[in-house]
């Protein structure tokens, strides 16, 4: 009986407690995150100009759209490059056509990929060459923005004296898996880079989403911009680090009714993107990966654990007290997690019901987490038609 009362403390530990302390955390997060809710004074004039950059290869059925979004900002300011990266279907003559109606769009056709180099890298580092606003608004070509997007972010980026203020966007999800999985394996990337927390001078944590980032010019220019970063599957993790590193203002900011995004459209390419995200991340180390696997084990799944446990005492033992202690436990616990996981996706723009399949979801986030090692281990990443297996490392690192 001691031993079990001992090994009840440590579920409680392990387990609900665990859970609370993610709860109070992500809480935290969200209201460090609310940057677009607090006032900040109007831009003065005359207005800076930005350029917004939109890299993409093979997007021939969603970029007319991204592009049209980007077009209708209702910013006076600003001009737009589409940078066509060496794709195979009907991207490059699109971006042709709409910059031949709209003198604020031109679009730039990148036929190689040197050796070093990620394709998206590349393609950004040809664009931001031909740039020449004072801001540079990076965003991907699933990202559709709302009109005021630009307006928004560049008030409260100059206001507040940010140098980069980067957004996570509403995730546009249709079916099951993307509805499922996509909000959850975002929650559990913040969580591991403590997302929220990054928005502080006073350490050294670090966040940017590539979907949408909002970078001062000078700022850029002064870490090495994307050649810096061009052997990296996730850049905008490392450029906001390097700026940091540099002594500059990266923040982050809660976004999603300024744009939407739809990631990956089947449970094939969440896998593969999941993955490789869970990867470039982390510059080839596996640890985060690992921590937020025990996390799932110890904080999530152990509900059901001690659920069986408590039921078996139930039906098999005199002990019945122990067993209604575990069994109440457990039932605390579950619903706990799923409310908190309801919250999250919620926040995401999904329904909360979803929370409800996580006993299947959370094992699939298992599966993307143990890609994410085996991609450490064999250093080998296959995305958008390209192979890559070259060592990640920073072309002009910026020291702290």
């Amino acid at each position: 009986m001691r031993f079990e009362i001992g090994l009840y403390i440590v579920y409680l530990l392990a387990g609900p407690a665990l859970w609370i302390l993610f709860s109070v955390g992500m809480a935290v997060s969200r209201r460090r995150m609310n940057l677009l809710k607090k006032r900040t004074p109007p831009l003065p004039e005359p207005f800076p100009h930005v350029t917004i950059l939109i890299p993409a290869k093979d997007e021939g059925q969603r970029i007319a759209q991204c592009l049209a979004s980007a077009l209708g900002q209702d910013y006076p300011e600003f001009d737009v490059l589409a940078i066509d990266d060496r794709s195979g279907d009907q991207t490059g003559k699109i971006m042709d056509e709409m910059a031949n109606a709209n003198p604020r769009l031109k679009a730039i056709h990148v036929t190689d990929l040197p050796a070093g180099w990620t394709g998206k890298n590349h393609a950004l580092h040809c664009g931001a060459g031909q740039a020449r606003g004072q801001w540079l608004l990076f965003i991907d070509s699933d990202v559709i923005l709302q009109p005021q997007a630009l307006r928004a972010t560049l008030t409260v980026a100059v206001g507040r004296r940010y140098d980069m203020l980067s957004l996570i966007l509403k995730q546009e999800t249709r079916g099951i898996w993307e509805s499922v999985l996509v909000p959850i394996a975002s929650a559990a990337f913040g969580s591991a880079y403590l997302l929220g927390l990054s928005n502080s001078q006073g350490n050294r944590l670090f966040f940017g989403n590539g979907q949408f980032m909002l970078i001062r010019r000078d700022a850029y220019d002064q870490i090495g911009g994307h050649e810096a970063v061009k052997s990296q599957y996730n850049e905008d993790m490392t450029l906001a680090r390097m700026m940091k590193q540099a002594g500059l203002r990266p923040r982050m900011a809660w976004g999603i009714e300024l744009g939407s995004v739809r990631m990956y459209d089947s449970l094939a390419t969440i896998m593969r993107g999941w993955s490789r995200i869970f990867f470039g991340s982390s510059s080839g180390s596996p640890w985060r990966s690992l921590c937020v696997m025990a996390f799932i084990l110890l904080g999530c799944y152990s509900a059901y654990a001690a659920a069986a446990w408590g039921l078996w005492r139930l039906l098999h033992s005199n002990e019945w007290i122990m067993g209604a202690t575990w069994l109440a436990a457990a039932i605390i616990h579950w619903t706990m997690t799923t409310i908190q996981l309801g919250i999250i996706y919620r926040w995401m723009g999904t329904r909360p019901v979803y929370a409800a399949a996580f006993f299947v979801s959370g094992w699939f986030v298992m599966v993307i987490l143990c890609r994410a090692v085996w991609m450490c281990l064999t250093r080998r990443v296959h995305w958008r038609g390209t192979r890559y297996s070259h060592r990640i490392e920073l072309a002009n690192p910026t020291k702290p």
